[in-house]
């Protein structure tokens, strides 16, 4: 006859192993989520700060060459292409990141 302390010693034991792994799996999704919004912030970032540079670049050269909005207009659509190149690039890491992860 099974003892009724081995069988709840049995389950107890069952049930720590369930919550460690839980435990393992929750770790693992936080640190998942945390890349996940540390690229998503760089992305946001990063576009923002190539529209800035190529606006503030133009204004400069116009104001050096006395022209108007001309050097402005370029430098600023070369800023916003290259803010979307930079976050499709970075988009392709999150979701080959996501892939592996899987």
């Amino acid at each position: 006859m099974i003892d009724k302390n081995d069988q709840l010693n049995q389950v107890s034991e069952k049930i720590d192993e369930i919550k460690s792994r839980n435990k393992k799996n929750d770790n693992r999704q936080k640190q998942l989520r945390g890349r996940q919004i540390s690229i998503a912030m760089r992305i946001s970032i990063e576009l923002i700060i190539s529209i800035i540079i190529g606006a503030t670049l133009g204004w400069y050269i116009d104001k050096w060459f006395g022209t108007k909005p001309i050097f402005f207009i370029i430098f600023l659509i070369l800023g916003i292409m290259s803010g979307i190149k930079t976050a499709i690039t970075s988009s392709r890491q999150l979701y080959e990141d996501n892939n592996n992860d899987h």
